[in-house]
């Protein structure tokens, strides 16, 4: 029962702050992506495996949640967890430069994947510029800059609670 708790908090911390309180803190739809900021960090301290699965269950849950064509962000992210997860041994994932670069490295992976895949499926739903939007350019970069921030907590809260 315990460990269905430590897993099912996180989880529904990070879609409460992901999901909802953007819709009231939101400035001109300028907000960070904090579940792919979690994905590299569950993928970089636990490896691809854990990567993946987490990257399938958020992405999964942002489907269920959005209007977008459906299966679109749990490939993206998907694919996020996995490669972040190969640099598991590969890298120091305390300093704040490789964070930010594997970061940047995920965010424009996704975007550009989302680019294609918009360009390949036809809607309406979907953004189709790639970082032609000032404000999605903002947002990437502000995630960029969170990052460490994040990391920092999320080491803090896996470490020394135990």
């Amino acid at each position: 029962m315990l460990t269905v708790i430590k897993l099912l908090v996180p989880y529904l911390s990070l879609i409460i702050i992901q999901f909802v309180l953007p819709k009231y803190f939101n400035f001109n739809n300028i907000y960070p992506n904090f579940i792919i900021i979690y994905i590299v960090f569950i993928a970089l301290n636990k490896g691809s495996m854990s990567g993946q699965i987490s990257g399938f269950i958020y992405g999964f849950t942002w489907d269920i949640l959005s209007t977008d064509i459906f299966g679109i962000r749990t490939l993206t992210l998907t694919v996020c967890g996995y490669l972040a997860g190969k640099f598991n041994k590969k890298l120091n994932k305390d300093q704040y430069l490789v964070q930010i670069m594997l970061m940047f490295i995920c965010l424009v992976i996704t975007q550009l994947s989302l680019f294609l895949l918009y360009l390949i499926i036809p809607n309406d739903f979907g953004n189709r510029n790639l970082f032609t939007n000032y404000n999605s350019l903002i947002s990437v970069l502000l995630t960029l800059f969170l990052t460490p921030i994040v990391f920092k907590i999320l080491n803090y809260n896996l470490y020394d609670s135990k």
